[in-house]
């Protein structure tokens, strides 16, 4: 056994011995401020790397596509990376290759981000890049970059419409949301829409949401916080704050959608049965619950539903379980894979006994413990890279987004450190229920007999 091994082992019976009390507190340390015109700062020092971190996040994903131009987010933030003002598109490729400069961006339903890697020497750069881009990339942004990025998502689509399951989400998404919900549509929009967006749209819409008071940054890595405020006073003040974004008067009731049922026959050598759920939004007093209950279900082997059906079954090849929440709305998923010829609706009732007994019963103090650590490996894991999306800096910052703080993760572990069999029993009960999902069946073509049936 290697040293990196016998480490991981070392530490792992270390987090299972303190967690149940979680005795230990692994909240990275940090400084945060706002600036005059409304840009959220997070300062997180590591002084291991010679590295800065940048992670900024705006409050612009696919959610505020206009309904007849859906991916609009999406090549808004793509347009972003193309070049500034002082730093064209020449320079920052110099950066990449010379200096090893990695940017990159992700687009979500809440949000663009764009995570950055810099020497720990060219912290200014650093800063005053990210200042320029929100200030001037959308102006330098040209009807050539928005036709290239066009062509390429238009022959994005048409592969994606060749492939199996390609379009499979956007299934999922127009029988889980009604039409007109924000959520309805997938990130990179609609073929038809996106052919439309004018370069006018992509500048209104940079314009918009693309502003400090609608914007949070977070750098973190082995620079000086003194040098790091100045540089911020220096390249952000005289950017004009703009209008912060959110979505007012979420309600919190909820209201099961029945049942639904959907069968898809595709090229496929497997059959899938999904059970999907809709649930809490995020920072919901549930998510905690809901999130703990997906790693009792599937967070190891010894889980409920890896024992109970790929331990025992020979034709289900693996079972997966997740909750995600957004700020609108949560889902919770549970994907069933098989080998051919296997009759889903027998899958379907093992896994509906499996959360029958939790509603009724609930779950021993031995699985709150294993899932309790399950959750707290997940995250200790993540923030253990400083960078890149998932990272440190980019927990930090999403934390700000969506919790008002930096430790939003963090105080959502001890959330689910706390939840008890009775919450367990409670959320299985109200939202993993047959009157409140929709369930698909993936068959290869010809082969709907082995679908779900009601």
């Amino acid at each position: 056994m290697n040293m990196k091994n016998q480490l991981l082992i070392l530490a792992l019976l270390t987090l299972l011995t303190v967690l149940p009390a979680f005795a230990q507190d692994y909240t990275p340390r940090y400084e945060e401020f706002v600036l005059a015109n409304g840009l959220n700062v997070v300062l997180h020092r590591d002084t291991t790397q010679p590295i800065i971190s940048v992670n900024m996040t705006y409050r612009a994903g696919s959610s505020l596509d206009p309904e007849e131009q859906t991916g609009l987010a999406n090549l808004a933030a793509e347009a972003l990376l193309v070049g500034t003002k002082n730093v064209p598109r020449e320079e920052l490729l110099r950066l990449r290759h010379d200096e090893n400069v990695s940017i990159s961006a992700q687009t979500n339903v809440d949000w663009i981000s764009i995570a950055s890697v810099f020497p720990m020497t060219r912290l200014e750069a650093a800063v005053m890049i990210e200042a320029d881009r929100m200030e001037t990339a959308v102006e330098y942004f040209t009807e050539r970059h928005l036709d290239a990025m066009i062509r390429n998502l238009n022959a994005s689509h048409a592969r994606r419409e060749r492939e199996p399951l390609g379009t499979f989400t956007q299934q999922v998404y127009e029988e889980l949301y009604a039409p007109g919900h924000p959520y309805r549509h997938i990130i990179v929009g609609r073929p038809e829409h996106v052919k439309n967006i004018t370069i006018e749209a992509v500048r209104h819409f940079s314009r918009q949401y693309h502003v400090p008071s609608n914007a949070y940054l977070t750098i973190g890595g082995n620079f000086d916080p003194e040098m790091a405020k100045a540089y911020l006073d220096k390249y952000f003040r005289n950017i004009s704050p703009g209008q912060s974004v959110g979505w007012a008067n979420i309600p919190d009731d909820f209201t099961p959608i029945g049942q639904g049922i959907s069968l898809r026959e595709d090229r496929v050598r497997y059959q899938q049965l999904h059970l999907v759920f809709p649930t809490a939004r995020s920072g919901h007093p549930d998510e905690a619950a809901l999130l703990l209950l997906s790693k009792i279900l599937i967070g190891s082997e010894h889980s409920l539903l890896y024992s109970n059906l790929v331990k025992t079954n020979a034709m289900i090849h693996s079972v997966e379980a997740s909750q995600t929440s957004s700020e609108l709305a949560g889902t919770f998923w549970i994907t069933v894979t098989t080998k051919i010829d296997t009759r889903l609706s027998s899958i379907y009732q093992q896994v509906h006994r499996i959360l029958q007994s939790i509603a009724e019963k609930g779950v021993t103090q031995d699985e709150l413990t294993a899932a309790r650590n399950q959750a707290a490996m997940h995250l200790y894991e993540s923030i253990e890279t400083l960078h890149g999306f998932g990272g440190r800096c980019d927990v930090l910052n999403l934390g700000n987004l969506y919790g008002d703080s930096p430790d939003h993760k963090f105080s959502l572990l001890k959330d689910q450190q706390s939840v008890n069999s009775t919450a367990i029993r409670r959320v299985t009960t109200q939202y993993l229920s047959d009157n409140n999902q929709v369930v698909f069946s993936i068959v290869p073509i010809g082969k709907s007999d082995f679908a779900f049936t009601e």
